[in-house]
């Protein structure tokens, strides 16, 4: 015959139970409570956008009449520019009209698909418009980038230095674009995804994280180098397996690109129309044209020292950036600076060459993690200087988020 259990035993059991769960309790909180930070850190420098949006559209006219408008609600504040064209595309779809010899005949074509694939997804499933499934799918893409931001720095360099490194990156000018209809935090998000797997070493999902990263932005394909390298610190002196495994790794991370030539190829008989097109919007200026300019250095001498405006320190944070990306290749790692000078190098050797020279940079360096990374390993024994980064950062996202909001150029 069993015997039943005394009450003292059941007692014991329970109490241990207790304990058990009030331990696994703790741990959870333990383990959670400094992504909770960062996420904390991220949200308040969102509402600094959301108080500058409303405040612009509140003081400050629309910049011209009669422009492009998704809707009257606050969030409609941060669909502009490029958000049109991605709207555009989400909607309808592509259009190419051949190689452009009108500087107004602007094509859609220069944007990479998989945003407005996914905004548009998105909307279908969820019935809304496919302007404002940019801003979900973009949000959504911003709070998980923040996240992975936060280990990935966490993994190198601590725990305090990677929510410094937060807040410097949350407050940062140009993260106005992680929360408006821009293709930035999807493309930021697979970057990220791809560097935590690299820290674990798993190339071959970090490859298909490049591939979509190259899909969003051409900025992703950057990540194929950086596989590259971390591939041959691992099997260099296995020259068979390196080649073999590289060959694959960067078929993978470059598929955004070639995957969209083949589409372009097939619909418009052109697979390079999104380069071509650029010439556009960039005073008809051809890629060699904007090449040899770049390599020159001449948007540097047209460098405005005493211009202030958003298109100003556009110059001014490229050189901040640059700076930051050689401290992440001499403090951190190799990668974090191959990566960081190189999502700098593409848009300045393709670009900047044209006549806009280095506007956009700003937003254009918000891929450039690392460099934020660098910043906080150096400032966080200072406290002063990182409030006061912080604050200054903080001071002007609101200036562009009020801009931008009533169309004024900050991009």
């Amino acid at each position: 015959m069993a015997l039943a259990p005394s009450p003292d035993s059941s007692l014991a059991a329970a109490t241990e139970a207790s304990a058990a769960a009030r331990t696994g309790q703790g741990a959870f909180w333990r383990l959670s409570r400094p992504y909770g930070l960062a996420l904390g850190i991220y949200l308040a420098s969102r509402l600094v956008i959301v108080v500058a949006a409303n405040i612009g559209s509140a003081e400050l006219p629309l910049w011209k009449q009669d422009l492009w408008q998704s809707g009257p609600s606050w969030y409609d504040h941060l669909l502009r520019w490029d958000s049109e064209w991605y709207a555009g595309i989400a909607a309808d779809g592509y259009r190419y009209a051949g190689v452009p010899n009108d500087p107004n005949n602007l094509q859609s074509v220069v944007f990479f698909p998989l945003f407005p694939l996914l905004s548009r997804l998105f909307a279908q499933a969820s019935g809304i418009s496919a302007a404002h499934a940019l801003l979900v799918v973009a949000n959504v893409a911003a709070l998980f980038a923040m996240l992975l931001f936060y280990k990935v720095a966490r993994q190198g360099c601590g725990e305090r230095v990677a929510l410094l490194s937060v807040a410097f990156l949350s407050f940062f000018p140009g993260s106005l674009f992680l929360s408006a209809g821009y293709a930035e935090p999807l493309t930021l998000l697979f970057v990220l995804l791809g560097f935590a797997l690299l820290q674990e070493t798993r190339f071959l999902p970090a490859s298909v994280c490049g591939g979509f990263a190259a899909a969003t932005r051409a900025a992703g394909i950057v990540l194929a180098p950086v596989l590259l390298w971390e591939l041959w610190c691992k099997y260099r002196h296995e020259p068979v397996r390196f080649v073999l495994r590289a060959l694959l790794c960067l078929t993978l991370a470059s598929s955004g690109v070639w995957l969209y030539m083949i589409y372009l190829g097939f619909t418009f008989g052109h697979p390079l129309a999104f380069s071509e097109a650029q010439s556009a919007w960039h005073g008809l200026t051809s890629p060699a044209e904007r090449l040899s300019a770049a390599l020159t250095l001449q948007p540097f001498l047209h460098f405005r020292f005493t211009d202030f405006s958003a298109s100003g320190l556009d110059q001014w944070f490229f050189i901040l950036l640059l700076a930051g990306s050689a401290l992440a290749w001499a403090r951190l790692s190799a990668s974090f600076g191959l990566f960081s000078a190189g999502v700098l190098m593409l848009p300045y050797l393709s670009l900047s060459g044209g006549p806009l020279g280095l506007t956009s940079m700003t937003r254009y360096g918000l891929l450039a993690f690392p460099a934020f990374i660098a910043l906080a390993d150096i400032c966080q024994k200072r406290l002063w200087l990182c409030v006061a980064i912080v604050g200054f950062f903080a001071g002007l996202l609101g200036i562009y988020a009020a801009l931008f909001s009533q169309w004024y150029w900050v991009d």
